[in-house]
């Protein structure tokens, strides 16, 4: 009796687990595309007609379609959404216009409305406004409107509920499609491509074709992936410039025999640094240079990790398309690191003059020169457990942020604390230069931080960028 119930159980367990697999291997997933439609009209229908052939489900389109556009795509069977364009709008822009955008809204989903396999309008795509719309009554109260924030694509009325999800496609045509099939078994959202990387990938794989073929659905397990290629290890341009910081540190060193005997005098024997170098006895300023120059690239490295932290790629774009002057290398993260490079150089050669020309005991440049540069050693430890930090990539947002924000307090303090070096000797005339110096830059800060405040269109930005 025993034996038979042992045989019956693993009876039920092998169908069990027989009907488990099948109902795994053959679950079908719908896909859906970003389509940059055509502007001729056979090209559009040809088009239309792979991807009804294909199993695309859903296609997110531009508006406007023309009524000859709209009939095709009734024709196919394929349901779309109409994505406006209103991409990257601030939480302020939207509060300026609130009335133009529901207007433009509204218009669009009554154009569409008619249409059997119109399924809702993007209203906006990459935009902070998540908070106005919540407040809005004649947008939450509508299940038509639909918003795209990072790489998915949420409804406005349920804002916490993703109805699809978007596909990046890798580096490399073999990772694309190991990341396709793996996101796809995986992902219960319907899953949007880019059209134009759709038909290319399709049209140059057989195998891929055959899987896409047909209308009921796509079943992942069918799609075969090409053999990846070995990943060769990179070294990162990042760690290469932080590399040759140090070879220029040591360079230094190598060159100037009493370099490196000066380093922990400025920070252990700080009086006797600074009568050496008032006194003149301190008279290379090549040492000094260096670190004007160290300084301004590490502060580089700072606001390009900071960026690649909080700032994503669709964030980086959101922010040159409000700010597209700043983008001197090209839209991208190098720009960011060229820019504050090139923004603290400036800065630092103005805070030089600033001290030099009121101080009538400073006789030479390079004494304002290595007065203000020495404490700039300490970037080296800084930016350097930086970018360990984030390249690591463990919690780095919290320990990058307390570094950055102490690169930032060792430049400030690097000013007012020449200035109270250099006034030493001035005797009498003291207080007038540290007014001129310490007094000015402070309330000069402290104006720039209020206008900053007054004038915050650009924190407008800046929350979109890390936002999106």
């Amino acid at each position: 009796m025993k034996n038979r119930r042992t045989y019956l159980l693993r009876w039920v367990l092998v169908v069990f687990f027989l009907m488990f697999g099948y109902s795994v291997s053959y679950a079908q997933k719908k896909v859906a595309l970003d389509w940059e439609k055509p502007a001729d009209s056979k090209a559009f229908n040809r088009e239309l007609d792979f991807f009804s052939n294909h199993n695309v489900s859903y296609l997110f389109v531009s508006h406007p379609l023309t009524a000859d556009e709209i009939a095709s795509l009734d024709s196919t069977g394929i349901s779309f959404f109409v994505k406006l364009d209103h991409k990257f709008v601030t939480a302020n822009q939207f509060d300026n216009n609130s009335d133009t955008y529901l207007e433009s809204i509204n218009d669009a989903k009554s154009y569409y409305d008619s249409s059997a396999f119109f399924n809702g309008i993007i209203a906006f795509t990459h935009s902070n406004i998540s908070q106005a719309y919540l407040s809005s009554q004649a947008y939450s109260s509508s299940e038509d409107f639909f918003e795209i924030t990072g790489n998915k694509v949420y409804s406005v009325n349920v804002h916490s509920s993703s109805v699809f999800s978007f596909f990046e496609p890798q580096s490399t045509y073999p990772e694309s499609i190991s990341s396709l099939k793996n996101i796809l078994k995986e992902s219960d959202l319907p899953l949007i491509l880019n059209s134009s990387w759709f038909i290319s990938a399709l049209e140059n794989n057989t195998e891929l074709k055959n899987a896409f073929e047909g209308t009921s659905g796509v079943d992942p397990n069918t799609i075969a992936v090409p053999l990846l290629p070995e990943q060769s290890p990179k070294i990162h341009w990042s760690i290469v410039v932080l590399m040759l910081l140090w070879i220029s540190l040591a360079i230094n060193v190598a060159t100037n025999p009493t370099y490196l005997e000066t380093i922990p005098r400025y920070f252990t024997a700080h009086r006797f640094f600074v009568d050496d170098i008032m006194s003149y006895r301190e008279r290379s300023s090549a040492s000094a240079v260096f670190l004007l120059f160290q300084h301004a690239v590490f502060g580089g490295l700072v606001t390009y990790i900071l960026s690649k932290i909080f700032i994503s790629d669709t964030g980086l774009e959101a922010l040159y398309h409000h700010l597209p002057y700043i983008a001197i290398m090209g839209k991208n993260y190098f720009s960011l690191f060229v820019l504050s490079t090139l923004v603290i150089l400036v800065v630092e050669m103005i805070a030089l003059f600033w001290l030099y020309f009121p101080n009538k005991e400073m006789s030479h440049f390079n004494q304002a020169l290595n007065l203000f540069t020495w404490i700039f050693h300490l970037d080296f430890i800084l930016i350097t457990l930086l970018v360990t930090v984030y390249f690591s990539g463990q919690s780095t947002s919290f320990l990058a942020s307390i570094l950055a924000i102490t690169y930032v307090l060792i430049w400030f303090s690097s000013f007012n604390i020449t200035a109270f070096d250099a006034s030493k000797r001035l005797g009498m005339h003291r207080n007038t230069y540290l007014f001129k110096t310490v007094g000015l830059h402070t309330l000069i800060s402290g104006v720039l931080v209020i206008l900053l405040l007054i004038f915050n269109g650009w924190w407008d930005v800046l929350r979109l960028a890390v936002s999106v």
